[in-house]
């Protein structure tokens, strides 16, 4: 028996053993890695709307014709918060191929509309909107645009109806009336 009781104690004082072990907190271990790699710079760029049919019956005096815009985008991915501008320019109208057929004293004014975040972009302040562009034909307005450190990432403005005002000469002819709206992004001079 004493054999039995001799196996039994070391059975006993094995499993206390292995019971210390597994009551015993393991000390922690770590390994560090990184992650790491090059964030290059994208671009700056802007969409352009679209913009609604203009219709209406010559008066014989000056009039204004409304137009409906829709919505618009704006991207700064150079990852550098410089800031940005974006004007909108027109080319002279023409009605039917005619610059004269557009008669003379013509303009066009955008109404200015907001910007939001497009969906994934975190960043705190957005573009500004112009007051509104009344734009020369011929020569850049400015629509937008964002200080240093604002505007970063991916906006979208808001359609506007109505939002475009093309002012219809008294002297204009009847046809099909023309004018290309370029909208352009830039950076701020440093």
């Amino acid at each position: 028996m004493s054999h039995l009781n001799s196996r039994v104690a070391r059975i006993v004082a094995g499993l206390a053993v292995v019971s210390a072990f597994a009551v015993a907190p393991m000390a922690a271990q770590a390994a560090d890695t990184e992650a790491a790699g090059t964030l290059g710079a994208g671009e700056l760029t802007n969409t352009a709307p679209s913009i609604g049919s203009l219709s209406t019956s010559l008066t014989g005096v000056s009039q204004i014709v409304e137009a409906n815009v829709g919505t618009w985008s704006v991207t700064d991915a150079r990852g550098s918060d410089l800031g940005y501008n974006v004007t909108v320019a027109a080319t002279a109208p023409t009605v039917d191929g005619s610059a004269t057929g557009a008669g003379t004293g013509g303009s066009l004014t955008l109404t200015k509309s907001s910007a939001t975040a497009m969906p994934g972009n975190s960043a705190p302040q957005g573009p500004t909107p112009s007051a509104g562009a009344t734009m020369v034909l011929g020569a850049a307005a400015s629509i937008a645009g964002a200080l240093p450190t604002d505007g970063q990432g991916a906006w979208q403005f808001a359609a506007v109806t109505g939002g475009l005002d093309v002012v219809i000469p008294g002297d204009a002819q009847a046809g099909t009336y023309l004018s290309t709206l370029t909208y352009t992004s830039a950076a701020l001079p440093i």
